[in-house]
């Protein structure tokens, strides 16, 4: 079992530690991500705040055959375009 298979299932079990775990390890990679297309510290922070919310209310999600990562950035990449069609709107 990987260390990510291991946090997910933490999560699962609403182990609040896990959740420090998760922000500590993907917090960084998911902020460069955002904000290389937002550019807006502010955006960027209700992004990842957005983010972490749903791994938390929702940790099933985020436990498939995909890499925890990938689902991470896939779930930034949507909270992004969803602020750009808002923004466009």
């Amino acid at each position: 079992m990987t260390t990510d298979e291991s946090l997910i299932i933490r999560l699962c079990n609403q182990e609040q530690q896990s959740l420090v775990e998760l922000y500590d390890r993907y917090y960084l990679h998911l902020w460069k991500i955002s904000y290389r297309t937002v550019a807006d510290n502010a955006i960027c922070e209700e992004i990842l705040q957005q983010i972490f919310q749903d791994v938390w209310a929702r940790p099933n999600d985020f436990n498939n055959e995909k890499k925890l990562s990938s689902l991470l950035i896939e779930c930034c990449q949507t909270k992004i375009n969803l602020i750009s069609l808002q923004k466009s709107s």
